[in-house]
């Protein structure tokens, strides 16, 4: 994808530590440096799994984010007065709120082929040490890409197509007291129930896998698992003939049809959550002294499960661990 616009706008404390501007009055130019950050900013954001889906609110499409956007897309104003107008409504957001933040906020736009997406980032910073020319160690401010980091992204093609479906997604701060400032500034709305949506799916999916061989389901459940986180790292909506072709050992035609005659109607494109899919494959659970991990097949076979005592059975343990008890008990 090629960079197209970008600019930066920092939000700082004045000297009351009241929330202020610090505005760039041009565009950055798009060179190694800066198609880095842009990596780094998008890479954190699809690790992510919070990330959240949805549309933009009625309101918004009257001011806000929305109505800036459009005005964009339809070149009544340029890129530098629109960040310039957000990053304005951004500091009423934290002025109304009360809100200290000290960091940037990031807009860029990329476009691939005729496809064009806007990214927003509000990135705090955090102090780290460094070594400078004269071997002396001294604090420097950089990026925080943590938790407190905010993220939007808008699929415009989606967005303006009117073609429906979540053209809309981001991923709130986990700050005290700012997870819903990035809601609220993009005017979000109309949210999808990953969780419902996964829970739907798979239960879609361990019904077709009982058509298979037992030897085959581990394999099967794998491979769609694998698929699907993959879809979830680069931020695309699974579809259903994508995944059927993806699969080994399963005829592509006969799957589809399946989900398709099982799914919702509309369901063609599902958003999943990795969290639900991961714990499909494999159950796992830690504590401050204890961790515990399995693959989900080995449930009812090796590893057993007395809801009534809460305990939990394994039957032919691992020759590592097996090795390490013994020596234990024989010391």
């Amino acid at each position: 994808m090629a960079i197209t616009h970008c600019i930066t706008h920092q939000i700082h404390p004045d000297e009351s530590g009241a929330p202020a501007l610090r505005l760039r009055a041009s565009e950055l130019a798009v060179d190694e440096t800066l198609e880095s950050l842009v990596a780094e900013l998008k890479r954190a954001y699809l690790s992510r799994i919070n990330r959240e889906y949805g549309r933009f609110s009625a309101e918004s499409l009257e001011s806000g984010l929305a109505h800036g956007l459009a005005q964009l897309v339809d070149g009544q104003q340029g890129f530098v007065e629109f960040s310039e107008q957000l990053a304005r409504q951004l500091l009423q957001r934290l002025q109304e709120q009360g809100g200290e933040l000290r960091g940037h906020l990031i807009l860029f736009l990329e476009r691939q082929h005729e496809q064009q997406t806007l990214y927003l980032f509000i990135v705090g910073q955090r102090i780290a040490s460094r070594i400078n020319e004269r071997q002396e160690v001294e604090p420097v401010l950089t990026l925080d890409f943590g938790a407190s980091m905010m993220a939007l992204k808008v699929d415009l093609e989606l967005w303006r197509g009117d073609a429906g479906g979540a053209y809309l997604s981001l991923s709130p701060s986990r700050a005290r007291g700012m997870a819903e400032l990035l809601q609220q500034l993009a005017g979000f709305c109309a949210g999808v129930d990953k969780a419902a949506a996964t829970r739907d799916f798979l239960e879609r999916i361990e019904t077709f896998s009982r058509k298979l061989p037992e030897e085959q389901v581990s394999d099967f459940r794998n491979q769609v698992v694998g698929y699907c986180v993959g879809q979830d790292l680069q931020d695309a909506p699974v579809e259903i003939n994508g995944l059927s072709q993806a699969l080994d050992g399963v005829d592509s035609a006969d799957f589809s049809s399946y989900l398709a005659d099982h799914l919702p109607a509309g369901d063609g494109r599902l958003l999943l959550d990795r969290k639900s899919l991961q714990r499909y494959v494999k159950f796992a659970g830690r504590e401050r002294d204890l961790a515990i991990s399995f693959s989900s097949h080995q449930l009812n076979r090796r590893v057993h499960y007395q809801a009534e005592t809460d305990t939990l059975s394994i039957t032919g343990l691992p020759k590592m661990l097996r090795s390490q008890l013994l020596g234990h008990v024989e010391e």
